[in-house]
This record gives structure tokens, C-alpha cells and sequence, in this order.
């Protein structure tokens, strides 16, 4: 009989033991705390949750008898985050993600054996310990196109035609996936690959075929030129900003007129330049005690050699500005392998692009959810799923307050954020 490896053995345990709790209470109250709700904010408020849901919000609630009564005086109550560009294969990731506060993950690429097992867990079990899970699942791409080219082998399913895109598409919402990823690279940024891209006729086959079945489509893209055929081809959303040019006012207006969102991960991209903002995240006192050894290595590790350079971050965070400024939603994502801590750089980010925190807070929360169609979650409103999250001093003012998450909540049912153990010394 084969070991297991001692890793592999102790994230099973801890996945069992997690899935193994009971729930104590799904129903409950929260007085006296400034309340966010995804689009504005309460002074001082109550709101009620039972059976999981919220079913009241405002100043002047009174909680009914026989639930618990939690007083939030001084703190701000902030609806769960959604990270609306993560990749994930394992549930741990997903437990990770929702121990900083982030309820839901919009994946872009994983297996689909993976993305069924946590969409049938959700539909069962409510999946009360880890972050929820939607994903794209196999991206629209050649077969040796991006994200390919890194792997050892070909992968599929791929196309490579406009007429192949009707098949393509069905085969993708057959399998599982939520919405489409198509895949626009052809590694003129970083420099460092070089590969085809998809066919703009390819590209307005897959969104057609997408928007057929009432779906949505999204683009990587990290050039100007590509985002703007992306927009002119059909897609919904571009999930990155382009940190090539100055966004031209030619296509802040297309972008406007033909109402798309960017997701933009920002400090995706900062981690091809610099490792300042993941070393600002693990000298955090709100954060550090919570993170794994393995996050603070990736925090810490220096990308890959590429052509960006610290202009190419402020051209980046000056393009979400002006895309903001023209009613573009932006929405926050991460694209790291640092779950849930990763999003509250982003956060502190769109911020230094010159968004006030609470449009920060709405990119995180409401945005998301409107723009991928999610509408149980992201606001704190009656009838809405109980994500939500506690937390120290006022981050519609200071972004960084987010950071210090007292209580957390996923469908109603109490997360326990414990601090991790420092490493055993031999």
C-alpha cells in the first residue's frame, strides 16, 4: 500500500474536519454597525438574518426574539467579496480564499471534474467553509495558442476556426462551464513568448454563439489593440486592464457605449514589476498571523523576466481611472495563487488609481455580482444570501480597514478564521 504524502494527508484532514462542523446558528442579528451595502452606506443599522438570508436592513429594525444579538457599535458590516478573476483546483484554495473574506470565486480556467464536484457540494450542502465557485472552466484558444504554450502537453479542447465555434460553445455550457473565456494573447507584453492568437472572426463566432444561449463572454486581453477588437467583436468584459498605452478616448467611449466591464488586476500585474505589494501584505498585522508559509513565499517571489516596467503599472492604474471616470464598472480580481489575501492589495490599488474606497468596496461586491449575473449576493439587501463580513473601523473611508475582519459569515453559517501556526522548529 502507497504512503500518502504527509501534505497531501494533512489537507485532507483539515478539509474533512471543516466540512464535518455544525452549523450553530444561520439565523441571528447585528445592531449599531455602519452598514455598506454594495451601494451605499447605512450610519447605523440592523440587520437580520434567518435560515441563511437576510431578511431585514435599516436604522430602525428591531431583531426578533430568540436569536442571537451581536453589537457591531463602531465596526462597519461589508458584504461578502467576490474575486471576479481567480483560478482555482483544489478546495483548499477555496477555504483559503473565504478566511479573507471572499465568499465567491469567478474562475477562469480549471479542470471540469473539479468545478462539477463544488458546483454539486453548493447545490447540496451550501458549502458553508469555503469560498463559492463559477468558472469558465476551458478557455476558447488554439491549440497552440496561450494558456497552452506553458504546458507540457496540448491540451484541449481547442478550435481553431470561426466554424468551429458553435460546437465549441455548446460543448463548453454542456460540460458545466458558466460563462465563456476566450483567450486574445499573443505575448507582446511580457516579451518573453510568442504566439497565434484566435481570428477576430473566431472571436465574433464564439460571442455570438455565447449570447445565443444568454451567456456571457469574456476576453483576456493585455494590449489596447486587442481590447478594443474584443469590444468591437461582441465580448461582455475584459478580464485585465491593458497596461501597453494610454487608454485612447476612442475606446473609452466604445467601451462605454457598449457597456462592457473590466476586471482589473492590478496587482496581478504588479507582480511582473515589483514584490512591494505583496511584502506590504505580509508585514500587515491584520494579515500576516492568517497567512500559510506558501502564501508568503509567492508574496515574496520576483515574477518571471518580462519587458514591464513601473510605467507600464501607472499607465494601468491611470487606464481603470479613466474607464471608471466614463461609468465603466470595474471589477476587483486577483489571477494569483494567493487566495483572498491577494484581493485586498487589489482593493488598496483601485484606490491609489484614484477610486474612493467605497467604489473600491462596490468592485469587490455589488459590481461583480451585477455584471456576471449573480444576483442572490454582493449587497446587503432582504432576500439576499447572509455573505457577509465584520470589520474593524470605517473602510469606506480607509481601504485598509477591510483588513481587519472581526466576525465572517458565509449563507449565515459562521466562518472560524483562526490564525495559522507558526512552522515547527527541528
Amino acid at each position: 500500500m502507497k504512503r500518502i504524502a504527509p501534505v497531501f494527508l494533512a489537507v485532507l484532514i483539515f478539509s474533512f474536519a471543516a466540512n464535518a462542523k455544525t452549523p450553530v446558528s444561520d439565523s441571528f442579528a447585528i445592531t449599531g454597525a455602519r452598514v455598506f451595502t454594495g451601494t451605499e452606506v447605512i450610519p447605523s443599522a440592523t440587520v437580520v438574518v434567518l435560515g441563511g438570508r437576510i431578511s431585514a436592513v435599516g436604522a430602525n429594525v428591531t431583531p426578533p426574539a430568540g436569536i442571537p444579538v451581536i453589537d457591531g457599535t463602531g465596526s462597519t458590516l461589508l458584504p461578502g467579496y467576490v474575486d471576479a478573476h481567480a483560478h482555482a483546483r483544489t478546495r483548499q484554495e477555496l477555504e483559503r480564499a473565504l478566511q479573507f473574506g471572499v465568499t465567491t470565486e469567478l474562475d477562469m480556467w480549471t479542470t471540469r471534474h473539479f468545478a462539477n464536484d463544488m458546483r454539486r457540494e453548493q447545490e447540496r450542502t451550501g458549502a458553508p467553509y469555503r469560498a463559492d465557485f463559477f468558472s469558465a472552466i476551458s478557455p476558447a484558444t488554439l491549440p497552440e495558442g496561450y494558456p497552452y504554450n506553458f504546458t507540457r502537453q496540448i491540451e484541449h479542447p481547442t478550435l481553431t476556426t470561426p466554424e468551429e465555434a458553435e460546437g465549441f460553445v455548446a460543448d463548453r455550457f454542456a460540460e458545466g462551464s458558466d460563462y465563456l473565456k476566450i483567450m486574445i494573447e499573443d505575448g507582446s507584453l511580457v516579451g518573453s513568448f510568442s504566439v497565434p492568437a484566435l481570428s477576430r472572426e473566431t472571436v465574433r463566432a464564439l460571442t455570438q454563439a455565447t449570447h445565443l444561449r444568454g451567456k456571457l463572454a469574456v476576453a483576456h486581453v493585455t494590449t489596447q489593440p486587442h481590447g478594443r477588437e474584443a469590444v468591437e467583436d461582441g465580448v461582455d468584459g475584459l478580464m485585465h486592464i491593458f497596461p501597453d498605452a494610454p487608454v485612447e478616448p476612442g475606446f473609452v467611449q466604445l467601451a462605454a457605449s457598449k457597456g462592457i466591464f473590466v476586471v482589473a488586476t492590478l496587482g496581478a500585474e504588479e507582480t511582473f514589476v515589483t514584490t512591494d505589494g505583496g511584502a506590504s501584505l505580509v508585514a500587515d498585522p491584520d494579515l500576516a498571523p492568517y497567512l500559510t508559509p506558501e502564501e508568503v513565499q509567492f508574496l515574496l517571489t520576483p515574477g518571471p523576466p518580462n519587458l514591464m516596467t513601473a510605467r507600464n503599472l501607472q499607465i494601468a492604474r491611470d487606464n481603470v481611472f479613466r474607464l471608471h471616470l466614463a461609468g465603466v464598472p470595474i471589477l476587483a480580481g486577483t489571477d494569483v495563487p494567493a487566495h483572498g489575501v491577494a484581493l485586498h492589495r487589489e482593493l488598496e490599488l483601485l484606490v491609489l488609481a484614484g477610486l474612493e474606497p467605497m467604489e473600491a468596496l462596490k468592485a469587490a461586491t455589488s459590481n461583480p455580482a451585477a455584471a456576471f449575473g449573480i444576483a442572490d449576493r454582493g449587497r446587503i439587501a432582504p432576500g439576499l444570501r447572509a455573505d457577509l463580513q465584520l470589520v474593524g473601523g470605517d473602510p469606506t473611508v480607509n481601504i485598509k480597514a477591510a483588513r481587519k475582519i472581526q466576525r465572517l459569515w458565509k449563507g449565515g453559517v459562521e466562518v472560524d478564521r483562526e490564525p495559522v501556526p507558526p512552522p515547527v522548529s527541528h
